[in-house]
């Protein structure tokens, strides 16, 4: 009886096994921009400073926008539409998810998780740090620490900006998942998603400073397809851009 059991269970996991699709590609973002052109006020001494200051505005825009991007692996690429029945009731126990401060800033910066993950800010610089967030998923604000850990548990899936009091810059992103179908890019753009069921799905890759780009996807079983995303700052605002 128990032989026959194990035969049952092993051959439904054969099957599950068999049946399981996957999604690979590769994440590609825009190498480099029309960078707006050389301030044209700084040997006219006739320049007014609501135009110098306008100047310096697009340039500071386009510094942050229009970059250099030589490593995709902020890049998230998750299912962002799946079917109900997909989706996770009960989250498994797992340990805490590690985010490291150094350096005045987030490592990684960019991080997906499930619903009801807890994070560990762990500060490695020489001062204290605290983390707050206004996000709607999740907003919170931790106690000064240094040579400590603070601890932050996940209810609710959306986007989580995270901030510091003392480092204006200093920005990382938790993007909270009801499923754990997500992955992020290598630092080559390449990146892979498996055990996806059968199904018409919505994927999606994010960066945290470019628009988010979303495919429609059909997987069948056993297939593994490839969709590659291209990101590029095509898709912002005209008003942010001119």
């Amino acid at each position: 009886m128990k032989i026959f059991l194990h035969a049952i269970i092993i051959s439904s996991l054969l099957f599950q096994t068999i049946e399981a699709a996957a999604i690979r590609g590769k994440v590609r973002l825009r190498k480099k921009g029309s960078f707006p052109e050389r301030n044209p006020y700084v040997n006219n001494t006739f320049r007014t400073d609501l135009r110098f200051l306008n100047w310096r505005i697009k340039r500071k825009f386009e510094n942050a926008q229009l970059k250099n991007y030589d490593d995709p692996s902020e890049t998230i690429i998750y299912l962002s539409k799946i079917p109900d029945r997909y989706k996770r009731k009960e989250i498994p126990e797992q340990e805490p998810i590690q985010i490291h401060i150094e350096g005045a800033k987030f490592h990684p910066r960019t991080i997906p998780v499930m619903v009801g993950s807890t994070i560990e800010f762990v500060n490695k610089d020489p001062v204290a740090h605290d983390v707050y967030s206004y996000s709607v998923a999740k907003p919170f604000q931790t106690k000064f620490f240094k040579n400590k850990h603070a601890f932050v548990t996940f209810k609710k899936s959306g986007g989580v900006t995270l901030n510091s009091s003392i480092y204006k810059n200093m920005q990382g992103e938790i993007l909270v998942l009801d499923h754990p179908y997500f992955t992020k890019s290598r630092p080559d753009g390449y990146y892979s998603m498996r055990n996806i069921r059968p199904g018409i799905y919505h994927l999606t890759a994010w960066h945290p400073e470019l628009p988010s780009v979303t495919k429609e996807v059909e997987v069948n079983f056993g297939e593994t397809i490839t969709i590659d995303f291209n990101l590029s700052t095509m898709g912002l605002p005209e008003a942010l851009t001119r």
